[in-house]
């Protein structure tokens, strides 16, 4: 393995760095539609400006710092699962290909952020909301890889779980419930906390990942 790309991506440093752009992210979230939804404040009237002026910084918009972060994480965790990967090919470790299927599943879910195949999904089955069929997605992927999980039980195994509990808690159970006003403060303060479980669970999983790394570089 490369010991110079192990020293470099340190798990805890590189995990404390996401945090922190997260944090920033979702504090300007909060304040920018507590601004603009929140007329109890009267930030809107006070300084002046328009929903257009500050929509870079809502987490919901598909155009703003938050999509652009997230897709950016999503990739990473891609690389790093391909990367795994491919170091466990290079000893014919057959459980490579475990991690191949993850590194692709992580791709795809960086593309959607930009591109929206959730929004896809809806528009062509309206009577069937897309969390629904995340969350059978989720269960009957985390019955598939049952065996990916026992391989690597304790550690690794537990810190993928959590990590994909954390996400799918956002991406599924907190969009199911937060409704669709989209201009209402609830469904954005809502959002915020959906996309902030996202994040999380993405930051622990490269976390993870950057973790294992540092582990077979040990060996």
């Amino acid at each position: 393995m490369n010991k110079t790309l192990a020293i470099k991506l340190d798990a805890g440093r590189t995990t404390i760095i996401l945090t922190a752009i997260m944090s920033a992210l979702l504090v300007t979230h909060v304040l920018a539609m507590q601004a603009n939804f929140n007329e109890s404040l009267g930030w809107k009237d006070t300084l002046g400006f328009e929903y257009w002026q500050i929509a870079i910084f809502d987490l919901d918009e598909e155009e703003s710092f938050g999509t652009w972060f997230s897709a950016v994480i999503l990739l990473f965790a891609s690389v790093l699962l391909f990367f795994i990967a491919a170091c466990l090919r290079s000893v014919a470790d057959t459980m490579h290909r475990w991690w191949t299927m993850l590194g692709l599943g992580f791709g795809l879910m960086s593309i959607d952020e930009v591109v929206g195949l959730h929004e896809l999904f809806n528009s062509l089955y309206e009577n069937l909301p897309w969390t629904t069929a995340g969350f059978i997605l989720f269960v009957l992927a985390g019955f598939c890889f049952l065996p990916f999980l026992w391989h690597y039980r304790w550690r690794t195994a537990g810190l993928f779980l959590l990590a994909g509990i954390i996400y799918a808690s956002g991406v599924i159970g907190i969009e199911h419930y937060s409704g669709t006003d989209i201009n209402s403060l609830g469904y954005n303060m809502l959002t915020g906390l959906e996309e902030g479980l996202e994040m999380s669970g993405v930051i622990l999983l490269i976390y993870t990942l950057l973790d294992f790394i540092g582990g077979l570089e040990a060996d």
